[in-house]
């Protein structure tokens, strides 16, 4: 399973919660962004962090569910080792 997590943390001791949840599980991708590799059951205990360590009043994280064909037809903007042709964008 793939997730892409970006937050937005209002409390400076909450992010450094949620930073730490999320470093345990995956990569900083952005200063605000993480990507997580990740199986079912670890996938529910970063839920279960994630909620605990957060105020749903005023946090925002929003978590995205990656499949294989779209991590496929994902790149990096300015990077050589581009995964796909361009070609594929336009119908």
């Amino acid at each position: 399973m793939y997730l892409l997590i970006p937050y937005d943390i209002t409390d400076d001791k909450r992010r450094r919660r949620i930073e730490k949840v999320l470093s345990s599980h995956g990569k900083r991708v952005n200063y605000s962004v993480f990507e997580v590799e990740t199986d079912r059951v670890r996938y529910r205990k970063l839920i279960e962090a994630l909620k605990r360590f957060s105020d749903p009043k005023t946090d925002h994280i929003r978590i995205y569910l990656l499949n294989k064909e779209s991590l496929k037809k994902s790149f990096i903007l300015h990077s050589q080792h581009e995964v796909f042709d361009h070609e594929e964008l336009y119908v």
